[in-house]
């Protein structure tokens, strides 16, 4: 099985659920996963010996799966369950697999054991070969409705009852939808960096801010997270460019910046910048020169900003 979709929507909680399915003990199917018999506790504690999970290693250097890791999983699927009829196996993120993995998976993928279920998790199913997703059921998780996802995560910070919870649609905007991530935000450090990231760009527009003083303070950071926060504030300032009513933006707090900003620059440019911080950003997991690259990408909004200045 082959369950795709974006960061932050529940995949790796649909794939853990299905393997508490396929393991749990309880007699009746509607009862599964029940949550209090042996497989489960099992299951819970990260311990059942029927589920198998293959991720990049931590202390890697990079963050690849490696051939050796695929090639011990697919060991592991000739034996004999261990405690019941059948073992799951999981890759996540799959797409991680080298081209090395990806073809020992598919040695095994080709001739399947009966026993086994395979479950492979991404939000980038495109990176994995033709031939793989071919041999997968294909289970793909969309975005949620606002209307459903909203009221969900406003029942989760209420539980948590966090002190000066930032307002819940806020930070579902800037998930694009994706509640797991938008509760991440909300209850993590990640919402103040992202408006440390918005400020320094708005700084550097502006001329407030020197574009290589905010690339060497940032080259601290992550590089998806910056990328991140550059993709969205250009794709705003590209939409209310063409719709002043601002009704599909995403920083929906900044709206006077917006409209400020979107006078100056010119639309052709802007979506020229736009595909050099996508590309930057597909291969973002690979080596880099943060430094390098951060000055480059600043440099080129600054001078996108003052166009029109």
């Amino acid at each position: 099985m082959l369950i795709a979709g974006p960061l932050g929507i529940g995949k790796r909680l649909l794939a853990d659920r299905l393997a508490g399915l396929l393991l749990c003990g309880a007699d009746h199917v509607e009862a599964r996963p029940c949550g209090v018999c042996r497989e489960c506790v099992l299951l819970r504690a990260g311990h059942h010996p029927d589920q198998l999970l293959l991720a990049p290693e931590a202390e890697a250097a990079s963050a690849e799966i490696r051939a050796e890791q695929v090639r011990q999983l697919c060991a592991r699927e000739t034996l004999t369950p261990t405690r019941g009829s059948v073992k799951v196996l999981t890759l996540v993120p799959a797409d991680a697999m080298n081209p090395f993995a990806a073809n020992s998976l598919l040695k095994t993928l080709e001739e399947p054991v009966a026993s086994t279920v395979w479950v492979l998790v991404t939000e980038q199913p495109q990176r994995l070969s033709q031939t793989i997703r071919s041999r997968c059921q294909r289970v793909s998780l969309p975005v949620p409705a606002d209307s459903v996802a909203l009221p969900w995560l406003e029942a989760r910070l209420a539980e948590q009852a966090k002190a000066h919870v930032p307002h819940a649609a806020h930070c579902l905007a800037l998930a694009h939808g994706a509640p797991f991530r938008a509760l991440a935000l909300a209850t993590t450090e990640a919402l103040a960096l992202r408006q440390r990231l918005v400020d320094d760009i708005v700084g550097v527009a502006r001329g407030e801010h020197d574009p290589i003083a905010v690339a060497n303070a940032w080259q601290r950071l992550e590089a998806s997270a910056v990328l991140g926060a550059m993709i969205d504030w250009l794709t705003d300032l590209l939409r209310v460019s063409v719709d002043p009513t601002m009704a599909s933006v995403i920083h929906r707090d900044a709206r006077r910046a917006l409209n400020a900003l979107a006078e100056r620059i010119e639309p052709a440019a802007g979506h020229r910048l736009l595909q050099q911080l996508l590309q930057a950003r597909a291969v973002v997991e690979a080596p880099i020169n943060k430094q390098l690259l951060f000055e480059a990408l600043l440099v080129r909004w600054a001078r996108l900003t003052w166009m029109r200045a």
